[in-house]
């Protein structure tokens, strides 16, 4: 559809935005909101509506809205003083006041490209949900900023591929867009995916802008996006980090976005990957329990029994229940057979994919099978290197075997995933090492900052009060019990003993706190 007003013109199918039929360049929020201000010119539009309609599920301030109200303006050659296309009113909201004409738009033709050959579209993939990364948009002319602009996109799409549930469509079908205009809404279509990443990189005054965003090719919603601003020298010193961080916000919008999909698709039946889903959120929202553990051993047993070929989901039931052995909140002593049965059926649906290698090497290593468990988690780190459950469950398994360079490679799966909902766990896990090993101090500093990431998991709070007692703090060594006793009001002196040595629990014993 095209939308013209004045000199103006807005083109839904390429997201594009002309005046006197060239091409400017706009922020796709600022697009987004200029169209949907225009289509519903007849009417005033309301701050929250804009926000709930722009910003889908997301948490942003006015002066955000007000910022791209701005931006809009000044767009299309309105100001807040004029506003001869969007104007305030006042305690209401916007209105777009200029006279619009809406006529469809003409097919451009596609010069053999993806919209004719039925060859050259994607192939059916409904089975998993997908997306693609598009070759980023740079300076022209720059080989440099286009050679460093290919390599990004490349590495958010190696990362992405190793999403688990997720497809990711080659390179080789998506560079058929490089340098062309399109709509989010036309490669949806013509590469049959949910969802695009598309970025650029821009030099200016030696300094590189990166921005990213993810968008839902169905509505053309914008699920996240983000700028990076840096000089130009330092790209070589920061660009693994760069990609991992992009990726690691990426991945928890894709799977909240598959996740709210799937439920409008499925009102009752929300099917095996959302049980598994479910699951993985199960620990995150309820903490851990027997109850909390026994509600996700039920789903992931759920998700199975609708799709047997669900890898994932046997891998991480696997995992689940050999934890959960493991720090006595699954009493069940045939848990770790069914463990077993578990992993050996994810490993013959899926033993090449890095998280289900991650999954079921942990659990190997729980179940204290160390040669066949770090087997795995080295061979998940070579397929990815940036599997931070990998590398955590690796260093767990090192200190366990009195081996100190666990401490580094859990540091590593920290440092990779900074936002990862089992940053609790895996800091309980690195402040044992380091206490295990003389470093006090640092042990109770990882302790500290494990109990400040989740407010449910005792686990911390138990080594925590090891490493206080181990530095004579009784005091500090109550609080960490008693706080770990408001989480757990069941605790005791076993739980305990999971986590601090036998020395350890003699001095806490000494002190009164047993």
């Amino acid at each position: 559809m095209l939308l013209t007003f004045g000199d103006y013109e807005l083109d839904t199918d390429l997201f594009a935005l002309r005046c006197n039929g060239q091409l400017r360049q706009v922020e796709p929020l600022v697009f987004n909101l200029l169209v949907y201000l225009a289509q519903h010119r007849d009417r005033v539009v309301s701050h929250r509506e804009l926000l709930d309609a722009l910003w889908v599920g997301k948490v942003v301030s006015e002066s955000t809205l007000s910022s791209c109200v701005k931006a809009a303006r000044q767009a299309v050659g309105d100001s807040g003083e004029e506003q001869n296309c969007i104007a305030t009113v006042h305690r209401r909201g916007y209105r777009f006041v200029a006279a619009v004409e809406e006529r469809a738009a003409v097919a451009k033709p596609t010069e053999g490209g993806l919209g004719a050959p039925a060859e050259r579209r994607a192939a059916p993939h409904r089975d998993r949900p997908s997306l693609a990364v598009l070759p980023f948009s740079h300076n022209p002319g720059n080989d440099a900023i286009a050679w460093t602009a290919q390599v990004l996109g490349e590495d958010i799409s190696i990362l992405l591929a190793r999403i688990p549930g997720f497809l990711v469509i080659s390179r080789n079908s998506t560079a058929y867009y490089r340098g062309r205009e399109y709509s989010i809404g036309q490669v949806g279509r013509e590469l049959d995916i949910d969802y695009v990443v598309e970025g650029s990189v821009w030099e200016t005054d030696n300094r590189l802008r990166i921005s990213v965003q993810l968008l839902e090719t169905s509505s053309g919603r914008f699920l996240w996006a983000n700028r990076t601003e840096m000089p130009a020298d330092q790209l070589g010193e920061f660009q693994d980090d760069i990609v991992r961080e992009i990726v690691g916000h990426i991945e928890p919008e894709l799977s909240r976005a598959e996740f709210v999909s799937l439920k409008r698709r499925r009102a009752v039946d929300l099917g095996a990957w959302a049980l598994y889903r479910r699951a993985h959120a199960t620990l995150v929202l309820k903490g851990w329990s027997e109850e909390s553990f026994g509600e996700t051993s039920s789903l992931l047993r759920q998700a199975i029994a609708r799709d047997p070929n669900l890898a994932f989901a046997h891998a991480y039931l696997s995992l689940h229940l050999a934890l959960g052995h493991l720090i006595g909140l699954i009493n069940d002593e045939s848990c770790w057979s069914e463990a077993v049965v578990a992993a050996e059926a994810a490993l013959a649906l899926d033993g090449q994919d890095s998280d289900v290698l991650g999954y079921v090497g942990c659990a190997f290593a729980d179940m204290g099978d160390y040669q066949r468990g770090m087997g795995m988690l080295r061979r998940a780190l070579e397929l990815d290197p940036s599997n931070a459950q990998a590398h955590a469950a690796l260093g767990a398994a090192l200190l366990r075997t009195g081996k100190a360079e666990g401490i580094e490679s859990l540091r590593r799966g920290i440092r990779i995933s900074p936002r990862d909902t089992r940053l609790a766990a895996w800091g309980a896990l690195l402040a044992r090492g380091l206490l295990s090993f003389g470093k006090v101090d640092e042990a109770i500093e990882a302790a500290m900052h494990a109990c400040r990431c989740d407010d449910k998991i005792f686990l911390p709070r138990l080594v925590l009060a090891a490493a206080l007692i181990t530095a004579d703090d009784k005091d500090g060594a109550r609080a960490a019990l008693d706080d770990a006793r408001r989480i757990r009001p069941r605790l005791a002196d076993g739980d305990i003993a999971r986590f601090a040595t036998p020395d350890e629990i003699a001095n806490l014993g000494r002190a009164g706190l047993l």
